[in-house]
């Protein structure tokens, strides 16, 4: 009688049912859940089981993406304007055309990416009504979005002085002060919302030409 052989076990993957998404988009999944729960919500009150119901997913799942909630925000900053973000600098160091047409391209991005974006305005407003209680948010915001677009900004400044488009200016020690009235069309907009609808092509428009009027070479802002 030949002795039984040990049972083998298999290391093969199961197959794939049906019905189930491929693994390659869950965090995609993830992120698009998680961002309409802090959108919808806040984050003080949003919870990981929240996300997952919200997106169907198992709770389980999300942890093997994400560490905890707060890197759950961290990847919903990324995913939804950081890497427009992540690319400014590069993109101001490799910019070919003068520094009036940067600076009116850096404008123009920020409107798009920003300003006209509504899931920009949703997490704007996340931070300005919970900033203070989780300043860790407010970390991360800087880090992922504020300092680069900084310090592309600082950059742009730097370039028109050195080539005599612009003067020197107090701005380049606060390139917040060019990017200030976009900050404000974004208050503006969460605030007074359809009301007092802003337009922005004009109010852009506007925008541009002040401070333009700033900081070119030439031109003598009157002094209040």
């Amino acid at each position: 009688m030949s002795a039984k052989h040990p049972t083998r076990i298999s290391f093969k993957k199961k197959p794939f049912r049906r019905g189930r998404k491929p693994k390659e988009g869950r965090p995609q999944e993830i992120l698009a859940a998680a961002f309409e729960e802090f959108a919808a919500n806040g984050y003080a009150a949003s919870r990981v089981e929240d996300v997952a119901k919200r997106g169907g997913i198992a709770k389980g799942t999300i942890y093997l993406y994400f560490k905890d909630k707060e890197g759950l925000f961290r990847a919903v900053v990324r995913s939804m304007i950081g890497p427009v973000f992540e690319q400014l600098i590069p993109f101001v160091e490799n910019f070919s055309g003068s520094a009036e047409e940067l600076l009116c391209e850096l404008q123009a991005r920020h409107y798009a990416h920003v300003v006209r974006n509504a899931k920009a305005r949703a997490i704007l407003r996340l931070l300005i009504a919970e900033g203070g209680k989780f300043p860790q948010l407010s970390d991360i915001f800087y880090r992922e979005i504020i300092e680069p677009g900084v310090t592309a900004l600082r950059q742009v400044l730097e370039k028109g002085e050195a080539s005599g488009e612009f003067r020197k200016t107090k701005a380049k020690d606060f390139p917040q002060i060019v990017v200030a009235p976009g900050v404000l069309a974004v208050v503006w907009i969460l605030i007074l919302g359809d009301r007092y609808r802003l337009d922005l092509d004009s109010y852009m428009r506007a925008h541009r030409d002040f401070v333009l009027q700033s900081v070119k070479a030439g031109k003598r802002p009157a002094v209040l």
